[in-house]
């Protein structure tokens, strides 16, 4: 399946709004992908996002907020989980037929066939020698004990082999030891996020829960869990708050609660109404933002992606003459996390109507010599066909990095391009530092 059959297959099996990220999980969990890539989460929320963007008539799915998804046909009323399939039947052998089941008399026949074939045989080579031919036999009729041991016979050669190839019990696999190394978080058989596995651990309990407990319930062993899930809970309420939003969980000395529990209803209530408020006035401006850029001149929109780059690490960059007058060519030196390799860039003009095809992304593939470089990057402000990105993510060549006009608003508005961030100072009550005094 491609990435948009999945999700909707995982979709219809949950009967939910989901994460673009637990769908990714779930398709790969459930081995719905044809061809899953090296990043299948971000995939997966450009292609449901690259659907949603066609309008509400022409795309099965919606937004219900920033990364989750419904199917439009619920209409906000989703119904719930289907019942998984029953397993397959398992197909018993036929029982080995009895002594008493088997029959005696078919040695006989057979044996005359034999005796036939060889008397032919005689009689055809006698009569090719010249030599007069014999009266045949009468073949004689076996006595009773003689039958009984034709009988037995098959039975007895196939308790011989048996015997001899003796069935193997299949090796149980050892458990490795438990070196308190948390590797993943497992609910049933899809990675999951610690933080919403954690909301969901603790909407079951009403008193704060110790981090070994917690630990516990998740599914991680050891000192090294412990230490690393007060991580990152810890993280995650850092960066909700970067974010001017309330952290979700809150630090006591008996261990961690929910912060929604700490504060009155309608102070989470309001709360939740300005965050909602804000993610949508996000979309109204990434909208905006998208719009705009398909009508720039392509030497704005060079300008617009250039300052993009720079904002993610990006320098050193130098114009490729290439490529044809909706098109702009350039080679940049990519310094991201310590390195330096040049990446070749591609800002196209293209309309939404008409994506990008996976004839355009091999083609760059194969000109990556021309630019000095081992990888690329085409940005454009229409769309990418399911084609060209199964072609950009195909293992073991060069990697071609896709940003379609949607991607591109989202990634602007976040590195404030085109935006003017407006702060609003809201008091929120600080369970935490209380928390922090004992009382």
């Amino acid at each position: 399946m491609t990435f948009t059959e999945a999700a909707l297959e995982v979709l219809e099996r949950e009967g939910r709004a989901m994460h673009a990220r637990e769908i990714a999980d779930r398709a790969v969990a459930w081995g719905l992908l044809s061809h899953v890539g090296k990043t299948p989460v971000q995939t997966m929320s450009a292609r449901i996002s690259t659907v949603v963007a066609k309008g509400p008539d022409k795309s099965p799915f919606v937004r219900v907020r920033p990364g989750v998804f419904a199917l439009a046909k619920w209409k906000g009323e989703p119904p719930g989980p289907k019942a998984p399939p029953p397993p397959p039947k398992e197909s018993k052998p036929a029982p080995a037929p009895t002594a008493a089941q088997e029959p005696t008399e078919q040695a006989e026949p057979t044996q005359k066939k034999r005796k036939r074939r060889r008397r032919k045989k005689r009689s055809d080579s006698g009569e090719a020698a010249g030599a007069s031919p014999q009266p045949e036999k009468k073949a004689q009729k076996p006595t009773p004990k003689q039958a009984a041991k034709k009988a037995a016979t098959p039975k007895q050669e196939a308790k011989s082999k048996t015997e001899q190839k003796p069935k193997q019990k299949p090796k149980q696999k050892q458990k490795p030891a438990d070196s308190g190394r948390p590797t993943k978080t497992v609910v049933g058989s899809a990675p999951v996020d610690v933080a919403e596995a954690t909301v969901e651990i603790l909407r079951k309990h009403t008193a704060p829960l110790a981090p070994e407990a917690l630990a516990k319930a998740i599914g991680w062993k050891g000192e090294r869990a412990i230490l690393m899930l007060d991580a990152l809970l810890t993280a995650e309420g850092l960066d909700r708050e970067l974010r001017g939003l309330r952290p979700r969980f809150v630090r006591h000395r008996s261990g961690w609660a929910l912060a929604e529990r700490e504060v009155s209803s309608e102070i989470v209530e309001l709360e939740r109404q300005v965050s909602d408020a804000a993610d949508r006035l996000s979309q109204l401006a990434e909208r905006q933002i998208q719009r705009r850029l398909r009508s720039l001149p392509l030497k704005a929109l060079v300008r617009v992606v250039v300052m993009y780059l720079r904002r993610q690490g990006f320098d050193s960059m130098t114009p490729v003459d290439r490529g044809n007058g909706d098109e702009f060519h350039l080679s940049v030196l990519d310094r991201r996390g310590g390195g330096q390799f040049r990446t070749a860039v591609v800002v196209r003009r293209d309309p939404a109507n008409k994506p990008v095809t996976d004839r355009a992304v091999s083609d760059l593939r194969g000109a990556l010599h021309h630019y000095g470089s081992m990888s690329a990057l085409i940005v454009t402000t229409g769309t990418f066909a399911d084609q060209a990105r199964e072609e950009g993510e195909v293992s073991n060549l060069a990697p071609v990095a896709l940003v379609d006009g949607e991607t591109l608003a989202r990634e602007l508005a976040r590195v404030s391009i085109g935006v003017r961030v407006r702060r609003v100072g809201l008091p929120a009550f600080d369970e935490a530092f209380f928390s922090a005094l004992g009382a």
